[in-house]
Order: C-alpha cells, then structure tokens, then sequence
C-alpha cells in the first residue's frame, strides 16, 4: 500500500505543478486534462477529498473559462497536503515507522 500511495503522491504532485502553471498561463484545455486525470486518479485510490476542487476546475474548463480556477486550486492543493497526512499517518499506524 505504502508503494501505491508513493506513487499517487508524486504523481498528483506533477499533476498539480502542471495544473498551476495551466491556470497562470490561461490553458483551458489543460486544466480541463489535468484535472479530470488527477480526480479520477484520487477516486481509484479512494481518496476523494480532493476531488470536488478538480471536478469545479474541469468543469470551468469545459465550459471554456477559467472563473474560480485559482481558488479552486488552493483548496485543492490543502485537501491534497491534509490528505498526504491522513494517509502517511494510516501508514504509520497499521505498517509501523
């Protein structure tokens, strides 16, 4: 489990740098991508706090602007640390150090 949750945690980190830099440089198409990929990431791993933040994000996009975006990322980017720290707690607690 622990390789799992390594590899969704660098994965989604990648995924929101590429997300940040979408939203600043006004990539409707990218956003729309990224955020749809990282949300149906978060939902296999059964890890979907994050997922209403990307869901608003990808459907902004859809619809072909960018309102909210930069907000919706900040509260994506909290779920994602309060997140890494549920699990890595998890992790301590039935796996040990």
């Amino acid at each position: 489990m622990r390789e799992l949750m390594d590899m969704y945690f660098g994965q989604a980190d990648q995924i929101m740098l590429g997300l940040r830099q979408a939203i600043q440089t006004g990539s409707v198409a990218d956003v729309n991508h990224l955020a749809h990929k990282l949300a149906g990431s978060s939902l296999a791993c059964g890890l979907s706090a994050i997922v209403p933040s990307l869901r608003r994000m990808e459907q902004g996009a859809k619809a072909g602007h960018l309102d909210g975006a930069e907000a919706s990322m900040a509260e994506a980017i909290t779920s994602l640390e309060l997140l890494r720290h549920a699990v890595q707690d998890h992790l301590r607690q039935f796996q040990g150090p």
